[in-house]
C-alpha cells in the first residue's frame, strides 16, 4: 500500500506541471479552461499522457509552490489517518484529479496578488494616458486585428513617432503594460489592439483611453463559446465605436456592419470593403504565390497596391489603414511606398522553406474560421502535387463549431488538399476530403515528416508549441522566402 500511496503522490506532483501549463495558456481563466475541457473531452483532458512545462514566471513559481506544499501536507497527513492512507493508495489512478484540484487552488490563491498587481499596472497606465497628448487609435473585431495594427504602424512610422501594443497583447493588463513601456512624450500615435472574451471586458480594458479613431475589422465566431451568443459578441466588439468623442472617426468593415445590422447612423464613419457602395473600395485584386496586387479607391484617389502579402484578405486589412493614413495627411506616393515594403508577418501566412525542400505556409500564430478559409484559398495558388493542412482545430466556437467545420471541409472539396488533425470532430462530418486524425500532435508530426519533399506544400494552421514549429521550419532559411 505504501508504494501505491507514494505513486499517487509523485504522479500528483509531476502532473501538476501540465495542469499549470494548461491554466497558463488560458490566461489562468477558469471559463477558458472549461471551454477547452468541453472541446477536448474530460477524460482526454484529465488523462493526457504528455507533460508540458509552464513558463518560468513568478505566478507559475508560486502556483507550483502551493501545489507542492498542499500535496505534501495531504500525503503526510494520510500517514496518521488509516482510512485516508488506504484511500490514497487504492485511488492512485485518480492522481490526475488530485493534481488538477490542487493546481486550481494554487491558481485561486495567486489570483489575489495577481489582481493587486494588475490594478497597479492599470493605474499607472491611466496616469500616463492622462498626461499624454498622443493620438490613440483602437483596433477591434474578431479577426484581422494584429495584421491591421502592424500594417498601420509600418505606414505611419514613415512620418510619425508611432508606438503600439506588441504581438497580441490585447487584454486589459497587456494594453496597460504596453502603454507603460512604450508611451513617451514624443509618441504621436499609439495603436491599441483590443481583445475580449466576454461582455464588458473591452470597456474595462480601454475605458480610460481617449480614442480618436477606431478600426472595426471582421466579425466572426471567435470565442463564441465564452460570449454565449453572437449578439453578445457583436455588441462587445463594436462597443468602442459608440464611445468615440464627437471629433472621432470610425473605419468600419462593411460586411461586418451589413451582416450584423449594426446601426451606424450616429457614428462619424468610413466604410471599407469590395462592394460598390463603400467609402474605401478594393478592386482589381490579383493573387499569386509571390504576393498580391490591387487598387484601392478612396476620396477620388486611386492607390496602386503591390505587396508581398499572400491572399486577397491581406488587402482587405489594408483598406482602413490606407484611408486613415490619408485622412491624417500622408501623401499617396508615401503610402504606396510603405505598403510595398511591408513584409509578411511570421505566423500570419508567412512562407518558408521546410524540411526536404518543402514549402511551409506558417499560419500558426492563431486561427479562426475566416482565416482558415483564406489560407485554403492561398494554398490553391500553389502547384505542388502534395498539399497538406496540419491543424488542431479551432477553439471556443461553441455551438457553431460543427457548422464551421462543415464549411471548411466544403471549401476543401475538389482541391486535392489533405487534412491532418487531432480534432476528431472533422472525421464525423461526411466529406470527400482526405481526413487523417491523430490522438496527439507528436503522432501527427511524425506522419507528416514522412511526406515532406520538394513537391509538398504544408499549411500549419493554428497554434502549436514552438518546438513543433521549429521541427518543420528550416531555421537556416526561415526568412529567405520573405525577402
Amino acid at each position: 500500500m505504501l508504494i501505491l500511496v507514494l505513486t499517487h503522490y509523485f504522479l500528483t506532483l509531476i502532473l501538476g506541471l501540465n495542469y499549470n501549463y494548461m491554466f497558463q495558456i488560458k490566461e489562468y481563466r477558469l471559463d477558458r479552461l472549461t471551454s477547452m475541457v468541453k472541446e477536448m473531452g474530460i477524460l482526454r483532458f484529465i488523462y493526457t499522457s504528455k507533460i508540458r512545462l509552464p513558463a518560468f514566471s513568478l505566478r507559475n513559481i508560486l502556483i507550483l509552490l502551493v501545489h507542492i506544499t498542499l500535496a505534501s501536507l495531504l500525503f503526510l497527513y494520510s500517514f496518521e489517518q488509516k482510512y485516508l492512507f488506504s484511500f490514497l493508495g487504492i485511488t492512485f489512478f485518480l492522481a490526475p484529479l488530485t493534481s488538477f484540484f490542487i493546481i486550481m487552488i494554487g491558481v485561486m490563491i495567486t489570483s489575489i496578488p495577481s489582481s493587486i498587481i494588475r490594478s497597479w499596472i492599470r493605474m499607472n497606465a491611466i496616469n500616463n494616458v492622462k498626461k499624454s497628448k498622443t493620438v490613440f487609435i483602437g483596433i477591434t473585431g474578431s479577426y484581422g486585428k494584429t495584421s491591421t495594427k502592424e500594417y498601420l504602424a509600418h505606414i505611419l512610422s514613415a512620418h510619425y513617432s508611432v508606438a503600439k501594443t506588441p504581438k497580441n497583447m490585447n487584454t486589459d493588463v497587456g494594453i496597460a503594460l504596453s502603454i507603460n513601456r512604450s508611451l513617451t512624450s514624443s509618441t504621436q500615435f499609439f495603436i491599441t489592439e483590443l481583445g475580449a472574451y466576454r461582455t464588458g471586458e473591452l470597456s474595462h480594458a480601454a475605458s480610460y483611453i481617449p480614442f480618436r479613431n477606431i478600426i472595426l475589422c471582421g466579425l466572426g465566431n471567435q470565442h463564441l463559446d465564452l460570449y454565449g451568443s453572437h449578439e453578445a459578441l457583436v455588441e462587445e466588439e463594436t462597443s468602442p465605436i459608440f464611445n468615440l468623442s464627437s471629433q472621432g472617426k470610425a473605419y468600419l468593415n462593411s460586411d461586418s456592419v451589413r451582416r450584423n445590422n449594426i446601426d451606424i447612423s450616429n457614428v462619424s464613419s468610413v466604410t471599407y470593403g469590395s462592394s460598390p457602395h463603400v467609402d474605401v473600395q478594393l478592386s482589381n485584386v490579383q493573387t499569386s504565390t509571390a504576393g498580391t496586387t490591387g487598387l484601392i479607391r478612396y476620396r477620388d484617389t486611386i492607390f496602386h497596391i503591390n505587396t508581398k502579402l499572400l491572399g486577397a484578405h491581406s488587402l482587405e486589412n489594408l483598406l482602413p489603414v490606407v484611408a486613415l493614413a490619408f485622412d491624417i495627411g500622408m501623401e499617396k506616393k508615401m503610402i504606396e511606398k510603405q505598403i510595398s515594403s511591408i513584409q509578411p508577418l511570421q505566423g500570419k501566412l508567412s512562407k518558408h522553406f521546410g524540411l526536404n525542400n518543402s514549402i511551409i505556409l506558417h499560419d500558426g500564430v492563431n486561427t479562426n474560421f475566416n482565416g482558415f478559409l483564406a489560407a485554403i484559398d492561398v494554398m490553391k495558388l500553389f502547384t505542388h502535387s502534395n498539399k497538406i493542412i496540419m491543424t488542431q482545430g479551432i477553439i471556443e466556437l461553441g455551438g457553431e463549431k460543427r457548422s464551421s467545420y462543415k464549411s471548411i471541409l466544403k471549401h476543401l472539396s475538389n482541391t486535392g488538399i489533405s487534412l491532418f488533425t487531432t480534432d476528431k470532430l472533422f472525421n464525423t462530418i461526411k466529406s470527400p476530403v482526405a481526413i487523417n486524425t491523430f490522438n496527439d500532435v507528436d503522432t501527427m508530426q511524425n506522419a507528416i515528416f514522412k511526406k515532406l519533399d520538394k513537391n509538398t506544400l504544408l499549411l500549419i494552421e493554428g497554434t502549436f508549441a514552438q518546438p513543433i514549429l521549429d521541427s518543420f521550419l528550416d531555421t537556416v532559411h526561415i526568412n529567405s522566402t520573405n525577402k
